[in-house]
């Protein structure tokens, strides 16, 4: 952990506790769906179970079905919470390892979001690092090996539209990076601008 200004220090422990709000809320949401979706088969066999006559037969007949849909939902819903979890985890460890200079950057992108609750943002600037969070994992791209990118906006006609940014080299594609948000687009090729002024943006459809 840096030694941050306490408004820093504030402003990174009400991120966290945020981010961690939103994460327990989803995984609380699974374990919801996980007794929503047990209980219905649960409750069909209780009801089956109180009407026939030979209730032990119908018991031991059951208890397979009943126990491969428990470990079914388990793991569905349980990974998916692990899951949610653990991609969490790793946001929340990349922003309490960035340094001062890194974490204004930070406070910088959220004041140009539109947002009602925290989420993991897609990418972070992180000792001269560009440090991205895709649907598995993460992955970090030197500043100074990105030479040109290139970005695309996908109008969706019944949702708002995704925002797109690919990452060359100078000879190939590194990575692409999609967003949902405006702001988060702009924000990331004005701070690249900044670190590479001699960046190469190139806009496909816009």
């Amino acid at each position: 952990m840096y030694n941050y200004t306490p408004d820093n220090s504030s402003f990174l422990k009400i991120e966290i506790g945020k981010v961690k709000k939103v994460r327990n809320l989803l995984i609380g949401v699974f374990m919801l769906l996980f007794f929503i979706c047990f209980g219905f088969f649960l409750y069909v066999f209780l009801d089956k179970w109180w009407l026939t006559s030979d209730k032990l037969t119908f018991f031991y007949r059951s208890l397979p079905l009943l126990c491969t849909l428990f470990v079914y939902f388990g793991v569905l819903f349980g990974g998916l919470g692990w899951i949610v979890y653990r991609k969490n985890q790793k946001f929340i460890n990349a922003l309490q390892n960035l340094n001062h200079q890194d974490l204004g950057i930070y406070q910088q992108y959220t004041s140009r979001l539109v947002r009602i609750y925290a989420t993991i943002a897609p990418y972070l600037f992180s000792e001269q690092q560009l440090l991205l969070f895709p649907l598995w994992g993460s992955k970090r791209i030197p500043i100074d090996q990105i030479h040109r990118i290139e970005t695309k906006i996908i109008q969706n006609y019944r949702g708002p539209n995704t925002f797109r940014v690919y990452f060359y080299t100078e000879s190939s594609k590194i990575q692409q990076l999609t967003m949902s948000q405006r702001g988060a687009f702009d924000f990331i090729q004005e701070q690249l601008l900044k670190e590479i002024p001699n960046l190469v943006i190139i806009a496909r459809n816009h």
